[in-house]
């Protein structure tokens, strides 16, 4: 009996691959399906039905090639105007909404489109920020640049969720030379392979970079503080009589502002840099953040687990960020300069 041709129906497909799951041999299938569904299948054929739901995870057909709808102008204008009423819609969503996408278009076609009608793919600015904290950026530039302070004996310091998925970053869509700033809530993302890291870097490079698992407590951020801090740089510590060679910065975080963190910054006699509220903008060590999660994006494919990240993260950490933060420091004034050009507004990513 020679195979059937045409196509095999859903239910012999999805047939073949439970005998399969359930570990029984191919040629033995080719028997089973005879006997059930009076079909005969060659061997290969089977192999072709497993390897696809191995690879997709299910046993649907492809959709067949042919000419692509068009959309008409009316649906492409209701697509438009969509986007520009919410400026987070993306190619993937709009793909899989069947009142803006009525033709069943790919998001690389939808992506197409949006960029002839000039609405580009930017990365967002996560926080809209109020008049108030504004007018404190512009202080605290204003202040700094009269001052010409030496940044350069500044130590920073903060804490990231680090993983390899691109999705970490918020994207939203503008037309050139547009200014938006959205208020997108909570920026957490649940990775299995997302690693909790606080890090310190200076002018001279980076400090030791320590693993965390849970949300960090006072305690646990004084710990890393005396076992780390001072230890990497010394010279942070000074006493009643002399201020420390180096300063401290340290942002607005809850953790941070704690009364027991306060007191042993206290009895140490290290000087900490009052920050403005939300400038992660202003921190360089935010842009090393971000320089590791493009690195680790690189190689979001070979990182399956949480530790494998946490390896990867370490080697870029001590072997590939020292080649940016001598940049990053000089790149202060300028920073504090845009600041004040913007009113106190954020500085665009």
């Amino acid at each position: 009996m020679e195979e059937e041709k045409g196509n095999i129906p859903l239910e012999v497909r999805s047939y073949v691959v439970a005998q399969s799951q359930i570990g029984v041999k191919q040629r033995e299938i080719v028997d089973l399906v005879q006997d059930k569904f009076n079909r005969k299948i060659a061997q290969g054929t089977i192999s072709k039905i497993i390897s696809k739901y191995n690879d997709e995870g299910n046993c649907l057909d492809r959709p067949r090639s042919g000419r692509p709808k068009k959309q008409s102008e009316k649906q492409e204008l209701a697509m438009i105007n969509a986007v520009e009423n919410d400026r987070t819609l993306n190619a993937t969503i709009i793909s899989k909404d069947p009142i803006l996408n009525p033709c069943g278009l790919t998001a690389r076609r939808i992506t197409s489109t949006l960029n002839d009608h000039g609405l580009f793919d930017s990365t967002a600015i996560v926080e809209a920020i109020s008049p108030d904290i504004k007018e404190e950026r512009l202080n605290f530039a204003l202040d700094f640049l009269e001052k010409k302070r030496d940044w350069s004996f500044c130590i920073f310091s903060d804490e990231s969720d680090l993983f390899p998925d691109k999705a970490g970053k918020y994207h939203y869509r503008r037309y050139e030379g547009e200014r938006v700033e959205l208020d997108l809530g909570p920026t957490y993302r649940w990775d299995p392979r997302k690693v909790k890291v606080w890090g310190s870097i200076s002018y001279d490079g980076v400090g030791t970079l320590i693993r965390y698992s849970e949300n960090m407590k006072a305690t646990d951020f004084i710990k890393i503080l005396e076992e780390n801090l001072l230890k990497d740089y010394p010279l942070l510590r000074g006493t009643r009589t002399r201020q420390g060679k180096y300063y401290f910065q340290l942002d607005n975080a809850p953790v941070h502002r704690a009364l027991d963190v306060q007191k042993f910054f206290c009895n140490n006699h290290i000087t900490t840099l009052i920050w403005p509220s939300y400038s992660p903008d202003l921190n360089p060590i935010e842009n090393v953040w971000a320089f590791i999660k493009e690195r680790l994006f690189k190689k979001n494919s070979q990182l399956t687990s949480a530790d494998q990240t946490w390896e990867e993260i370490q080697r870029i950490w001590y072997f590939e960020v020292n080649s940016i933060i001598k940049n990053l420091y000089d790149s202060m004034p300028n920073r504090l300069q845009t600041v004040i050009e913007l009113e106190g507004g954020r500085i665009s990513c």
